[in-house]
């Protein structure tokens, strides 16, 4: 205590000898500052009392229960052991009034000693590894605890600036605040994102369904538009069939004016036209399915 006494009024002069170089240092701000620090460094040291003091009475009640413990380790083994001997004679006894099935003979006493040497050895193979996991179990243990030790313990006998640790302080409290704050929005942005996720599968599967309707009816329009224009290649062929025999009629009988030719003339014009009307129906169907189609990610 008293060599920290002794720093400690050395870490006060250094502090006030550095805020002496500072012109706009107050010199009443100086003793408040001083006996602040001096208040808090005695909590500090108070603390770090006590906590030595609970730290040497733990390292007791410690050592007082390592001892137990290995004393009910040695009792527990020394029953292990006992077990673990009257088992072997347990198995010695019945595999010596063991017999083939088929011979009927015992079995012999080296095949015996073989098994029990060699459930020896592997037992000792697993208390080897056993013993490997328990140490690697304490070294990792301790790892642990160093570890947490380095991230709760401060450095807390070093004297500062507690103004720039109020600042830096506050300065940390806004920035979790912020963190908190986005982490908050981040979260509620998860959640209309994976309900947005959502609707756009149970929409994907509406569209994948309809794509499928959709797909067998260009394809029946496909058909229809293969037939139409069978028909309309039938019906053109057909027409200049007529127009070769109109021909060779009008050579053959000079008949120009003929009633029942411009009758039939006419109805198969009609007929002409409204297949191609009907073709052109076909066609800017087609071109709608084709295009509604490609817009839902299709392939024709």
């Amino acid at each position: 205590n008293e060599r920290a006494l002794l720093h400690n009024d050395r870490l006060q002069r250094r502090v006030i000898q550095r805020k002496m170089q500072d012109k706009s240092y107050d010199a009443s701000d100086k003793q408040s500052e001083g006996k602040v620090t001096e208040h808090k460094y005695q909590n500090v040291l108070h603390n770090v009392h006590n906590v030595r003091l609970q730290l040497r009475l733990q390292q007791v009640k410690a050592a007082r229960m390592s001892e137990e413990l290995k004393n009910q380790l040695e009792t527990k083994r020394q029953k292990a052991i006992e077990c673990r001997d009257s088992f072997q004679e347990f198995k010695r006894q019945v595999a010596r009034h063991a017999e083939y099935a088929r011979t009927g003979k015992k079995i012999p006493e080296k095949i015996i000693q073989e098994v029990e040497e060699f459930e020896l050895d592997k037992d000792a193979e697993v208390e080897e590894v056993r013993g490997s996991n328990i140490s690697l179990k304490n070294r990792l243990t301790k790892l642990e605890q160093a570890l947490r030790k380095k991230d709760e313990l401060a450095d807390n006998l070093h004297v500062i600036d507690f103004e720039q640790l109020k600042i830096e302080n506050q300065t940390l409290n806004e920035k979790i605040e912020e963190r908190n704050e986005e982490l908050h929005k981040l979260r509620k942005k998860t959640v209309t994102t994976v309900q947005i996720i959502t609707h756009m599968r149970e929409k994907v599967q509406f569209v994948q369904q309809d794509y499928q309707k959709l797909k067998g009816e260009l394809g029946q329009l496909d058909q229809d538009l293969a037939a139409q224009r069978d028909l309309v290649a039938k019906t053109k062929h057909e027409r200049d069939e007529h127009r070769s025999d109109s021909g060779k009629l009008r050579q053959q009988t000079s008949i120009m004016n003929s009633e029942h030719l411009t009758r039939d003339f006419e109805t198969r014009t009609e007929h002409i036209n409204k297949l191609k009307d009907e073709i052109n129906q076909l066609k800017r169907r087609h071109a709608q399915m084709t295009q509604f189609v490609k817009s839902n990610g299709g392939t024709v």
